[in-house]
């Protein structure tokens, strides 16, 4: 396996745990699954995905997003 693959599969595998943990993940604002937001940031080009952890107020982790960020 690439190193390429192998961290697409580590972070597939992350947002798996994530997802039956019951925390929403989304994709540039709108809700996906882990396999969409793996991809898209295995292939993003110009520009890398910056997580963004929101909490709620009890400091408990309810939402993982990824918004795309575009290079200078």
């Amino acid at each position: 396996m690439g190193k390429k693959k192998k961290k697409n599969h580590a972070l597939r595998r992350e947002l798996d745990t994530y997802a039956r943990r019951g925390i929403l993940l989304c994709l540039d604002g709108e809700p996906s699954t882990p396999g969409k937001i793996a991809k898209a940031c295995s292939v993003a080009e110009k520009g890398v995905y910056m997580r963004d952890y929101v909490q709620n107020e009890r400091g408990e982790l309810e939402k993982l997003g990824f918004d795309f960020v575009k290079e200078r």
